[in-house]
């Protein structure tokens, strides 16, 4: 399932969390814990609409003993008071004929419209290449798709580049994985194998998300971990070869059994450089603590990176998302690295500095996992109380800002009874993809369940 070669468990994550499609979740983990964050998306969105999606990692849950729970900072006043948002309806699980049980598990938007994987028992690595296509986040359809094996675990899908990327592995054999793109959703071709050592956690891009043009002449990054340090591969060709960058200081630990890797999420472009991030041990000597956020910063198109000098704050973040808005502001997501609470950083000079943003603070409201840029700020969602995907209440909140310095949730409104996986930014719309219950409401919180889509107007 895409996990590090060797036998062992990563150390230092937090209790609880949920893997954001778009990566390989790793068979410790909890299959609910939180969801996303809609607003803004990383690295480059496609040519038409203009849109791309985010992937993060997921992590498997231990602590160490030993470790202490960061002290928190004083959140920062801000002089505004964020509107409340919430989502519709836009196709209910009998949208989905056949697909029972099912969960759409992650979307990418492309030059050809939205795709969206369909996993049977809510997993990315399930085997099925079943993908299901819309040109407006309403309606779907069944996509016949020619290049990809018969039987494929689809355990990532990106829109990145004016093209899409998925992640297949072949089921019941030995084979690594192998990165898929295409430039219809439709025909797909080998971009390269990936070892049996490579995490990818995400296919972005190096274009600044407020570009409208033509994308195709993006520098393309595979983001991850190979063993257990972070990495990045970089295409200058449009995904034709790729050559590993040199990332400085991302060194994971490894122990007899038991190892703290260091993932690499995604890239953004900020006003002047490139920045990545990730989660690592703030010192990879230093076992004692709980992984937490990391940042990288590039200054020549991503052919080598430096890290941020780590800071205190970093101490209170596991980061799942990060998103640069109008402004040039940048804005890090995530849940505190001791528990399932949101916490939100905010920095006003590409990722050099970072304050903390103001949150509720409160284990009610769950945390948050990616964040997308909005029609007046940037939105996000979040699981409350994380718990197994069939235990309830289950309660999807939509937080929203409109400067990425204070956060409030609306309510759940049409989300409640659902469970989000992932979103995405698709031209003025904003389209998350899950699985909810069938009632004419909001979901009875009994089978059947099926995939489900939720949109978000501006």
């Amino acid at each position: 399932m895409g996990q590090l070669s060797g036998t062992y468990t990563p150390l230092v994550d937090p209790p609880f969390r949920h893997p954001r499609a778009g990566k390989i979740r790793r068979g410790c983990l909890v299959a609910t814990g939180w969801l996303l964050a809609a607003l803004g998306l990383l690295g480059c969105s496609p040519d038409l609409p203009p849109a791309s999606s985010t992937p993060s990692t997921a992590s498997p849950t231990a602590t160490v003993p030993t470790a202490t729970a960061p002290t928190a900072s004083q959140p920062n006043p801000s002089p505004s008071t964020p509107a409340a948002v919430s989502f519709t309806w836009a196709a209910r699980p009998d949208a989905f004929p056949g697909e029972d049980g099912a969960s759409l598990t992650s979307v990418a938007a492309g030059p050809a419209g939205l795709l969206a994987v369909s996993a049977p028992d809510g997993g990315e690595g399930s085997p099925t290449r079943r993908l299901w296509r819309s040109a407006d986040g309403l309606a779907w359809q069944l996509t016949s798709t020619t290049g990809l094996p018969d039987r494929v675990y689809i355990s990532g899908l990106w829109g990145a580049g004016g093209q899409y990327w998925l992640r297949g592995h072949q089921p019941d054999s030995d084979d690594p994985g192998i990165l898929y793109r295409s430039a219809d959703g439709l025909a797909w071709h080998l971009s390269r194998s990936l070892g049996r050592s490579i995490q990818s956690l995400s296919v972005v891009d190096g274009c600044s998300a407020s570009i409208t043009g033509a994308r195709d002449a993006c520098p393309l990054f595979i983001t991850g971990s190979r063993d257990v340090d972070g990495a990045i591969w970089r295409s200058a060709d449009g995904g034709g070869s790729w050559a590993r960058a040199s990332v400085a200081d991302a060194t994971g630990w490894r122990g007899t059994q038991d190892a703290a890797p260091v993932e690499i999420l995604g890239i953004v472009a900020t006003s002047d450089e490139l920045l990545a991030y990730g989660n690592g041990l703030a010192n990879a000597s230093d076992t004692s603590g709980y992984r937490q956020a990391r940042f990288w910063r590039s200054a020549d198109d991503g052919r080598t990176w430096a890290r941020v000098p780590n800071a205190a704050l970093f101490g209170e973040l596991y980061v799942d998302d990060v998103i640069v808005g109008g402004n040039g502001d940048v804005i890090a997501v995530g849940q505190r690295v001791d528990e399932s609470v949101a916490v939100a950083l905010r920095s006003v000079d590409g990722g050099r500095t970072w304050t903390r943003s103001e949150t509720a603070g409160d284990r009610e409201q769950g945390g948050l996992a990616q964040v997308v840029i909005g029609g007046d700020g940037f939105v996000g969602l979040g699981f409350a109380n994380p718990a197994a995907v069939d235990a309830f209440p289950v309660r999807e909140f939509v937080w929203s800002s409109q400067d990425g310095a204070s956060w409030v949730t609306g309510p759940a409104g049409e989300l409640e009874g659902g469970v989000v996986d992932d979103a995405v930014r698709f031209g003025d719309r904003i389209v998350a993809v899950g699985r909810a219950w069938t009632t004419a409401a909001t979901g009875t919180w009994k089978a059947p369940f099926g995939p489900a889509v939720w949109t978000l107007e501006p």
